[in-house]
């Protein structure tokens, strides 16, 4: 039986597929989305005109759901991985972050040259460097500050491309993690060096591989070895989110204690186990597979065009209706992208370049598979 497309949402393969990471995905995005509108906004930068009093101090751990992207994306690519050659996983992979990039960015960019006020200002040479997805390679700052972490996820990507391309993943996923997380180590308790930590993502590098060692466990079984890994893991993201509290507290003059930071960590891992855990008991229904592919655009629309709506919207509505108007238009914006654009836009990526990996070395299958 053939495999049904995965270009859209609604026609993805529930078989294998752990819908609860998918609302979990969701959930992430949800709170991040609640932390800059209630919170962060207003408190760093003066993107917003109005606060949200208790409000935004309830939500102001609210960063930590980037922290979870970067577990599930360690469990689920490791997964998507696993059996693909180099080549396919990287046109996949472009597949998935570009097309859904390029109409988001351009969207925020128009939102920012009809405001045109500080901090939220653009012009066309920002707009050209953030095609690259890597806009400050080029001298020019993101279109939206929330690009920061998918140059996080490339690069990994880039690594888990390497890793296929030598043979090394996913025959020798174990041996590699355990390499990667004595960089962590080795770089965050002794060299503390900037460079080591842009290429081997010391900095939030322990929840991917948190993320990667889950998904070895459930998939390939318990062993001392794995335990040890996924517990090392997990204790460096406790260090990785002190060290981010730290920086938060830097840059804003704020920030939650050390132990509820302890905490805000302990309650990401342990909703991502529990998704982990009962997902292969509960069938991916259509709505979970949207609400996972929502996850994404939203991420990358709502931050800058949502400051400028809550911003316009607020002297007619209030800051809260404001605050829900520009939510509701993020949410519809990104159900757009993810039905309309981006199944579009993977097939278009596929098509350009696809062809080309007849002419070069190939590793494995070329298969996609749900986990994607």
């Amino acid at each position: 039986m053939a495999r049904p497309s995965l270009d859209h949402p609604h026609h993805q393969s529930e078989a294998g597929r752990n819908g609860l990471l998918d609302l979990l995905r969701f959930a992430a995005a949800t709170l991040l989305v609640a932390y800059h509108y209630l919170y962060r906004g207003a408190v760093e930068g003066g993107y917003l005109q109005t606060t949200y009093g208790a409000a935004g101090d309830f939500v102001s751990l609210g960063y930590l759901g980037v922290n979870l992207f970067f577990m599930i994306s360690g469990y689920v690519i490791i997964w998507s991985a696993s059996g693909r050659g180099w080549y396919t996983f990287a046109v996949g992979r472009v597949a998935r972050l570009y097309p859904a990039h390029l109409v988001a960015m351009t969207i925020t960019a128009f939102a920012m040259a009809w405001w045109a006020q500080a901090p939220m200002t653009t012009d066309p040479g920002q707009w050209v460097a953030n095609l690259t997805m890597l806009a400050p390679a080029f001298g020019q700052p993101f279109m939206d500050g929330a690009y920061w972490s998918i140059v996080i996820e490339i690069i990994f990507y880039g690594w888990v491309m390497i890793g296929l391309f030598t043979g090394t993943l996913p025959r020798h996923t174990d041996v590699a993690v355990a390499i990667w997380l004595a960089l962590i180590l080795l770089n965050n308790l002794l060299l503390g060096s900037r460079a080591v930590e842009l290429l081997f993502l010391t900095e939030y590098g322990a929840y991917f591989a948190f993320g990667a060692m889950v998904w070895r466990l459930s998939e390939h079984g318990i062993t001392a070895w794995r335990l040890i890994l996924a517990g090392t893991a997990m204790a460096l993201t406790f260090h990785a989110a002190e060290v981010q509290r730290l920086d938060v507290l830097l840059r804003l003059g704020e920030s939650g204690s050390a132990f509820q930071l302890v905490m805000g960590n302990a309650a990401i891992i342990a909703v991502f186990l529990g998704a982990v855990l009962l997902g292969t008991r509960i069938a991916a229904g259509p709505w979970m597979l949207v609400l996972g592919a929502v996850s994404y655009p939203l991420y990358l629309v709502h931050q800058n065009a949502g400051y400028i709506l809550i911003n316009a919207s607020t002297p007619l509505m209030g800051k809260w209706l404001a605050a829900f108007l520009a939510l509701a238009l993020s949410l519809a914006v990104s159900w757009w992208i993810a039905t309309a654009v981006e199944p579009r836009g993977r097939k278009l990526v596929r098509t350009l370049f696809t062809p080309i990996g007849r002419f070069l070395p190939r590793t494995g299958r070329t298969s996609i598979v749900p986990a994607e």
